[in-house]
């Protein structure tokens, strides 16, 4: 989660420029570059105030105000509701509110007023219509149609939280057994189920928010049983381990010994081939598709044109962007990176598919970078497929030439060996699956 989030701060960075408060903040991140980490956050919470004062219409004085809450571990209900209430104020309406009712919930202030505001957001989500599948649908349409299905898990566990905390436990029960027939249904309709990416940010929800229920209830016993299959799960310890410490405490309470608390957290190997990941580095669930390449044509850089039968017999991992993408440059040497390590390998590939249309810029550009990954070149050929056009997505390409699964960023914050390790495990069940014929 956390490279995902400073993948989406920079993106707003670089959409901000016309902001008021951008000359600003980007003096102050110069000055504070050196900085410690404790220093910097402590100086932002200052001058965010200053800021937000000076321009209170100015989304990236808000945003930056949010931040500096957050790193400075602010439990204060007035400023929490001063910075959302504004930035729900300049936000586009049902696109701020949900995450609103988080930040409240997490901090635990005013979480009455936080379940008021989510249970809204469910109810209007709830009165949408899902979207219709055309008889030949684009890419675009099996995307809006698994995110239309998605984008109620998240309220839905900040209703769940928030309940528990009120104690109000039938409705709490109520909302967690609504995302268990989530999990069982639409999520595993629309989405990878490979528990690497499935299990952390979705899988162990339930169990946490089931077991912080039991736990307000007073079973304690049946808390200890919900955590355990959280802690011991390979697939959560490698990228958390949050609730270790608080199930060892419950244990302890209960009058368990390290004896048994050995055997009780012991934690199996993961299978053999999953990467052992990086601490802070979330591997996000992957949409699950079957979508046909259409017809390719496509030039590329020199003389070579690019068509289906490139894709015939291996897993390709396909990325999409443009020189003009800013937030797309920071992933450009993990492609590279990528690139190197499998140029000579039959089974998998990687290509990039630009949307330039400046050809000479963008050989420029790849010149001047020194990169050597191959591209493809076609604007119309991606607006066949996405109308609203996305930078930065990732596709792996099945040995058939369909797109099997589908991600919007798989930018890891700079840590290159993440993303090289997912890309390569993804790729090798791809092909896997072209091969047994799935």
């Amino acid at each position: 989660m956390k490279a995902l989030l400073l993948l989406f701060a920079f993106c707003m960075l670089l959409q901000a420029q016309k902001d008021p408060a951008y000359d600003a903040y980007k003096a102050w991140d110069a000055e504070h570059s050196g900085s410690d980490y404790g220093a910097r956050q402590q100086s932002l919470f200052e001058v965010s105030a200053e800021w937000v004062a000076k321009w209170p219409d100015s989304k990236l004085a808000w945003d930056q105000r949010r931040e500096a809450l957050l790193d400075t571990h602010s439990h204060s209900a007035e400023l929490w509701k001063q910075v959302d209430e504004n930035l729900i104020r300049l936000s586009p309406p049902h696109t701020r509110a949900s995450s609103v009712a988080y930040d409240w919930v997490a901090a635990d202030v005013n979480v009455k007023e936080a379940e008021a505001l989510v249970s809204s957001e469910i109810e209007w989500r709830d009165a949408q219509s899902p979207p219709v599948r055309p008889q030949n649908p684009t890419l675009a349409d099996l995307i809006d149609e698994a995110n239309f299905t998605a984008n109620v898990f998240p309220p839905l566990c900040t209703l769940a939280s928030a309940q528990t905390k009120l104690k109000e436990f039938d409705g709490a029960h109520a909302t967690i057994a609504r995302i268990r027939r989530w999990l069982d249904g639409d999520f595993k309709r629309y989405f990878d189920q490979d528990p690497f990416e499935a299990f952390p940010d979705h899988e162990s929800h339930y169990f946490i928010l089931a077991a912080e229920l039991a736990r307000a209830e007073g079973k304690r016993m049946d808390a200890l049983a919900l955590y355990q299959k959280v802690i011991t799960n390979p697939y959560y310890r490698r990228e958390y381990g949050g609730r270790v410490k608080e199930t060892h405490t419950l244990w302890n309470e209960l009058g368990g010994t390290e004896e048994g608390w050995a055997t009780f957290s012991e934690v199996p190997p993961l299978p053999a081939g999953v990467p052992a990941g990086y601490f802070g580095m979330p591997f996000r669930s992957w949409h699950a598709l079957d979508y046909k390449l259409p017809e390719l044509n496509l030039p590329g850089l020199e003389s070579r044109t690019w068509t289906n039968q490139d894709f015939e017999g291996k897993a390709t991992m396909v990325y999409l962007w443009t020189t003009s993408c800013g937030p797309c440059w920071p992933h450009l040497p993990e492609i590279q990176a990528l690139y190197n390590q499998i140029r000579d390998r039959r089974d998998i590939q990687i290509v990039t598919l630009s949307v330039d249309e400046d050809r000479e810029k963008l050989a420029a550009f790849m010149k001047e970078k020194g990169y050597t990954f191959p591209v493809m070149v076609s604007r119309p050929y991606v607006e066949r497929m996405l109308p609203h056009l996305i930078l930065g997505q990732h596709w792996i390409v099945d040995g058939s030439g369909s797109i099997r699964l589908w991600r919007e960023s798989s930018w890891f914050g700079g840590r290159q060996q993440a993303f090289i390790d997912e890309a390569l495990y993804k790729l090798a069940q791809v092909s896997q699956m072209s091969r047994a014929g799935k």
